[in-house]
């Protein structure tokens, strides 16, 4: 009963061993392409917002800068004695 419970036991050490190695190859094979996707589309996001159309009024591009936000001096609160 021992030897068959040890047998056991290595087969399933292996098999669980085997499907790990089997993942994890998958999960690297799939990723091993993702570097030269992610710089073909940033190369075409990047081409893409190059063209900003110019005012032709005012000479500057159309693209507008908010105005930086004005930072209000708060009053110390009053105090009760």
């Amino acid at each position: 009963m021992t030897k068959k419970s040890y047998a056991t036991n290595v087969s399933i050490i292996f098999g669980i061993g085997v499907v790990l190695m089997l993942f994890i190859f998958v999960l690297v094979s799939h990723h091993r392409g993702i570097s030269e996707r992610v710089r073909q589309d940033r190369s075409e996001l990047l081409g893409a917002g190059s063209s900003v159309p110019a005012d032709p009024a005012s000479g500057r591009s159309a693209q507008t800068h908010p105005e930086p936000a004005q930072k209000a001096a708060a009053a110390p609160t009053p105090s009760r004695r």
